[in-house]
Parts: structure tokens; C-alpha cells; sequence
């Protein structure tokens, strides 16, 4: 088959492929990516960025690398190598995420709280089985009817204080239940706010709330962890329970 000239020159650059290594100077660590296309090559630099949060890395050819046969006597009587000699090998790592499942959380019909201490909490999460270094958070709440304008639903979330016991913060329980915190100081101290979004006066509007990964809470995926929602919408949420979606999706490094 002929190919016009413009024809032949995308075929020729669909086949381009960037190989390079990839060295840590905080880790002194390298490795080598799977070759990747132009396009794919800045997802490669955001998962290293990912994996190696606040170190100086950079992409440097293969050819860096010494010959087998390469004479390198000169070197060892000089008692100096290349820096990149240095630098041992690396596992390429890349991020997974498990199947996403819903948290246990019964919002239906839930009170409103002008201070946010009466609310639900979702039954926690136990991570020392599956170990996963993050989880994103993906929520859908809906407000009932006549809810207040300009008012919030919140979600909070906590780690435990000892997960082997396990011993939750205030009146947590650990459990899918109603729960009122002893006061705003103990909601401030103990809790962190994952999202959160203001709310109209229309009836029935299910929120989308973007919320924080754990690791961007808590520096990392806590051994046991939980979820408190509570909404000062004066109205109480939608009687529906299927109307709530809170879902939780596990992340963690496969070796490619």
C-alpha cells in the first residue's frame, strides 16, 4: 500500500517511543520506564512526582550507562566513577487501585446540626489487612425538602487513636450509628475536614463533594479510619437512602 508523504510521516511518528532512565538524587535510585509515547511521557513524570514526592529526579538517556567491555581502568587508579555509578537500581512502581466499594453509612433522613456535632458516622475502615498507601473518596449527598440556602454538608474524617484496640476519637464508635460529639473543640481536635459543600433552597439536590485523598489528610492511608457527616441544612436529608453515595477506592503500587 502507498502512503502519501503526510500520511507516512504520522505513521512515523505514532511509532515514536521515549526511552530513558529515571534517576532519584534524594533516593540515589534509578529506573527505567517502559518506553512511552510523546503524549504518555508526562504521566510518566506525574507518577514519579507521585512516588517520590519532593525529591529532585531527573529523565537522562540510557547511554548514560557503561559498556560491558568498557576499559575502565583509568577510573578505578583515579579512585573516581561517574555519579550515576553510584545510583542502584530501582523497581518501577506504579499505582493501582482496587475495586471501589460503598462505605456503610445509613444518611437517610439525617438531622441537621448548626454546629456540626450531630451527625452520622460510617462504619470504619480496617487497613491492616490490604495495607493500601491511599484511598480516594468519592460522595453524593442529597438534601431533603426546604433546606436552608447557603448553609454546608460536611464530611470529616479521623484516624483511630489506637487501631489495635481499637480505640476511636470522642464518642465514635466505629460503627454505622447516630452519633453527637461532646462539643465543637472535640470535632475541631480530633477530626479532619475532607469536603464539603454549601447547599440552595431547592428541594432534592444531590451534591457531588469532592473530597480530600487520605494521604493529602493524613501524609498517609491510616491503619483504621472513619467518616462523620453531619449538614446544618435545617431541613433534614432525602428519606431515600439509595439518594447517599459515599465510596471509598484503595490505592496501591504494583511492580510493572
Amino acid at each position: 500500500m502507498l502512503h502519501t508523504p503526510r500520511r507516512q510521516r504520522l505513521i512515523e511518528e505514532q511509532d515514536v517511543r521515549i526511552h530513558l532512565d529515571c534517576y532519584c538524587h534524594t533516593c540515589k535510585l534509578w529506573h527505567r520506564p517502559q518506553p512511552c509515547t510523546p503524549e504518555h511521557f508526562g504521566q510518566e513524570v506525574w507518577e514519579w512526582h507521585a512516588k517520590h514526592p519532593g525529591h529532585a529526579f531527573e529523565f537522562l538517556s540510557p547511554k548514560r550507562r557503561l559498556p560491558a567491555r568498557l576499559k575502565d581502568w583509568l577510573w578505578q587508579k583515579l579512585g573516581v566513577a561517574p555519579w550515576w555509578l553510584d545510583y542502584r537500581e530501582n523497581t518501577n512502581f506504579k499505582l493501582q487501585f482496587a475495586a471501589s466499594a460503598a462505605l456503610t453509612c445509613t444518611l437517610a433522613s439525617l438531622a441537621s446540626s448548626a454546629t456540626f456535632v450531630a451527625g452520622r458516622e460510617a462504619t470504619a475502615i480496617d487497613n491492616g489487612t490490604n495495607r493500601y498507601i491511599d484511598y480516594e473518596l468519592g460522595a453524593k449527598i442529597t438534601t431533603g425538602t426546604t433546606s436552608t440556602v447557603d448553609k454546608e454538608i460536611r464530611i470529616y474524617g479521623y484516624s483511630c487513636l489506637n487501631p489495635d484496640t481499637p480505640t476511636y476519637p470522642d464518642t465514635i464508635t466505629g460503627t454505622d450509628s447516630a452519633v453527637t460529639l461532646t462539643s465543637t473543640y472535640t470535632l475541631d481536635g480530633g477530626f479532619l475536614l475532607m469536603g464539603a459543600t454549601s447547599n440552595s433552597a431547592t428541594s432534592n439536590i444531590g451534591y457531588p463533594i469532592k473530597c480530600l485523598r487520605l494521604a493529602q489528610a493524613f501524609g498517609m492511608a491510616p491503619h483504621r479510619w472513619g467518616l462523620f457527616i453531619a449538614h446544618s441544612t435545617v431541613a433534614a436529608l432525602h428519606a431515600t437512602g439509595g439518594n447517599h453515595v459515599i465510596t471509598q477506592t484503595g490505592v496501591y503500587l504494583t511492580d510493572t
